[in-house]
């Protein structure tokens, strides 16, 4: 091994240094690499309350990560390590949950409790409970629980300590990740993008599990602010999303000109240029249909400026947060797929409308679940139609079967379903859902 200076030592590697702000490529100097890199993971604070254990680890991979502009390969040290913390914070945050005492169900006998003080007990009746068959009580829910990283995720999930449907795919790439690092089969290397995305990932894991979504986040996002919107549409197949303030300024050059609009007032996320919760689906806003990614609620209408600025005027709606991860989606087929609805529109439907085999699905996103019950009609897709989590897509699947059927398996999830009904209001130029379903 060759000695080096502490001159050498403190030198910017190279490497490093052509990672900037736009991509790869120029090199940057040395301090405005380091203030670069550390800024990108700056933000990275955890949560009030999370273990000491797990928050020292974590704080030491910041320390260590503004280290990499001097050795590029330090980038590489903490992505691993943070991959490895991954499972600490599952380990403390159960030691926490569990307030010293951890009870199995057994098949054929009473439910046997235990105390333990570390994490090491808990593994060691785990492991023990394992042989007998026994499962982990978890609330009113039993779960499969060897104390190893799997039995962790499947303990989190139960104690609706993690949440969301595209994130548990994400969980578990993160431990296929993990796996790899603790029993590696060859060199690797990664890269300053790949060390940040890993640490706040982490990140957000970690402050889920001491229940803190994340603004903005990729895994675990906070609620997102909805205002009251207004979506119009002319004879000349134009169409606009503006907040509901727009209506009570001059009227807009269009109507002065004899292009009438209609108008339809909803609660959506707003439209801000360049954000990424922007949604691109909103001219596909269906009153009675999941068609828009984010969740947009029918307040009034269609009408014309004038009545729906009176409307606006008297109601004066306000705008609200909205949870768009883990929702429920019923999917109807007879004789082709129609878009998802949410059980409440479901559960107020008329007798006609009930026929065909309908599908309880809980996803993120409309599109997601509207895309499994068409995926699970190909076998050799390997989506399921029994209930679980699907191992080929995003979804949990809650029940197929008649109408009963599917209200009934998402009742038994969401509780009582209060159904309501809602005009056939629809923004005539939408043609995506509609070539979607008769593809």
């Amino acid at each position: 091994m060759e000695i080096r200076s502490l001159e050498d030592l403190r030198a910017a590697d190279s490497l490093s240094l052509a990672f900037n702000p736009y991509g790869l490529g120029s090199r940057m100097r040395p301090e405005d690499a380091a203030e670069f890199q550390q800024r990108q993971i700056a933000d990275c604070g955890l949560a009030e309350g999370v273990a000491a254990g797990t928050r020292d680890s974590f704080e030491r991979l910041r320390t260590v990560f503004a280290y990499g502009v001097l050795c590029y390969d330090v980038y590489t040290l903490v992505a691993d390590q943070a991959l490895l913390i991954y499972e600490q914070a599952l380990r403390d945050r159960f030691m926490e949950w569990c307030a010293g005492t951890i009870t199995f169900r057994m098949p054929q006998a009473p439910d046997a409790s235990f105390t333990v003080t570390s994490y090491d007990d808990v593994e060691k009746h785990a492991k023990r409970m394992g042989r007998g068959r026994g499962k982990l009580v978890v609330a009113t829910n039993v779960v499969e629980f060897n104390g190893m990283l799997h039995g962790l995720r499947q303990w989190a999930r139960a104690a609706g300590l993690l949440a969301g449907r595209r994130s548990r795919m994400a969980e578990g790439a993160l431990a296929r990740l993990r796996d790899h690092v603790a029993h590696p089969s060859s060199h690797h290397g990664d890269t300053p993008v790949g060390a940040v995305q890993v640490v706040r990932d982490l990140a957000e894991l970690i402050n889920q599990l001491w229940g803190q979504a994340t603004p903005g986040g990729r895994l675990y996002p906070a609620p997102l602010h909805r205002e009251v919107t207004v979506l119009s549409w002319s004879s000349a197949e134009r169409m606009r999303m503006e907040p509901a303030g727009a209506l009570l300024g001059p009227t807009s050059l269009e109507d002065q000109e004899g292009d009438e609009y209609q108008y339809v007032v909803v609660r959506a996320i707003p439209f801000i240029p360049g954000s990424r919760w922007n949604d691109d689906y909103w001219a596909e806003f269906d009153a009675r249909y999941e068609t828009t990614r984010f969740p947009t609620d029918y307040l009034w209408g269609p009408g014309t400026r004038e009545e729906a600025r009176a409307w606006l005027e008297h109601e004066q709606p306000e705008g609200d947060s909205v949870d768009f991860t883990d929702r429920v989606f019923l999917v109807q087929d007879h004789g082709r797929l129609f878009p998802p609805r949410r059980p409440a529109v479901a559960a107020g439907l008329p007798d006609h409308d009930r026929i065909g085999v309908w599908h309880a699905v809980r996803a993120d996103f409309p599109d997601d679940a509207f895309a499994h019950v068409r995926g699970s009609a190909d076998h050799s897709a390997g989506h399921i139609r029994r209930s679980g989590d699907c191992p080929a897509c995003s979804v949990e699947v809650l029940g197929s079967g008649s109408y009963d059927d599917a209200l009934r398996a998402t009742a038994a999830v969401l509780g009582p379903i209060q159904s309501v009904q809602l005009p056939s209001v629809r923004l005539p130029l939408s043609r995506f859902w509609t070539d979607l379903a008769g593809s």
